[in-house]
């Protein structure tokens, strides 16, 4: 059985990982596209939305596919007139089995981290509304001072790891994307696994070391148990 003091920390991605946030902002977008007579079908939200950090680009490519001859700042305006779709603000859920890893994690002395492309501010909102701040010793979302590029660069985990004072090889990283994945890795991270969530299904997250349906089958013990050596 693995050793979990081999394990110093978890760093967990956020939107998708520990939040299920990504589908009622993509159900708004849908909306919003439907709206503006296109259709938007998970596989394209997907590839192209889903992974990318707040305030960086995703719609040149995205708008031409749907044919849309707008810009980001016209779409997102027809986002947020849709009023018929819950906001992720207001409706988005805890994943399965995130609440009880975390406690899990937490209750064997594995420091805990979020490494997200979102905001600060979005972390403490929903992690507040779940009971789990108290369970994370850092949050690092894309308006962090250390970060300079979202995920895939690996400024994110870098300024996780660096705050937590462990060593990353040390640490396990728990992502939705292709673009987490490459993230994590890029920060040297001991190891990676991958949660598809209903969007991120459709991504090749097969870079992971592991790859599993839901947080409901991860234990300390298993994460633990993919630190080299």
């Amino acid at each position: 059985m693995a050793d979990v003091t081999a394990l110093a920390a978890v760093v967990f991605d956020f939107d998708g990982t520990l939040a299920d946030t990504e589908w009622p902002i993509y159900e708004r977008a849908r909306a919003a596209a439907a709206g503006l007579g296109a259709e938007l079908t998970p596989e394209l939200w997907a590839a192209h939305a889903v992974g990318v950090s707040h305030g960086e680009p995703w719609w040149d490519e995205l708008g031409p596919l749907l044919g849309l001859a707008i810009d980001q700042i016209a779409f997102d305006d027809a986002v947020d007139a849709v009023t018929d779709v819950p906001t992720a603000f207001e409706s988005a859920l805890v994943t399965p089995g995130a609440a009880e890893l975390v406690h899990a994690l937490h209750d064997a002395s594995v420091a805990l981290a979020v490494a997200s492309g979102s905001s600060r501010a979005w972390l403490d909102h929903h992690l507040d509304r779940f009971g789990l701040s108290e369970r994370f010793v850092t949050l690092v979302g894309r308006d962090h001072p250390e970060v300079t590029a979202g995920k895939p660069a690996p400024d994110l985990y870098c300024a996780a790891v660096h705050e937590l004072g462990v060593d990353p090889g040390a640490a396990v990283a728990i992502e939705d994307t292709y673009r987490g994945i490459e993230s994590a890795r890029a920060a040297s991270m001991g190891a990676v696994v991958a949660v598809p969530s209903r969007l991120t299904a459709h991504q090749d997250l097969s870079a992971a070391d592991l790859v599993v349906g839901s947080l409901t089958e991860l234990t300390p013990i298993t994460l633990a148990a993919l630190i080299p050596g």
